[in-house]
């Protein structure tokens, strides 16, 4: 392998494993948010049920 390509395949290499990084943390962030969702939603139905006994007690 001549020079050139060794810089190269290395250059590809380096930017491969920043790139699966990147992915990485990525992929770590939709699933904190996914769960933060899910949490949201699981409090708004609470939230909705709460407001609908409310309003049953008051009619």
């Amino acid at each position: 392998m001549s020079d050139e390509t060794t810089v190269l395949v290395l250059a590809l290499a380096t930017e491969n494993a920043e790139l699966r990084a990147a992915l990485a943390e990525a992929q770590e962030l939709l699933i904190e948010t996914a769960v933060d969702a899910g949490e949201m939603h699981a409090e708004n139905e609470a939230l909705r049920a709460q407001i609908a006994a409310f309003q049953g007690e008051r009619n």
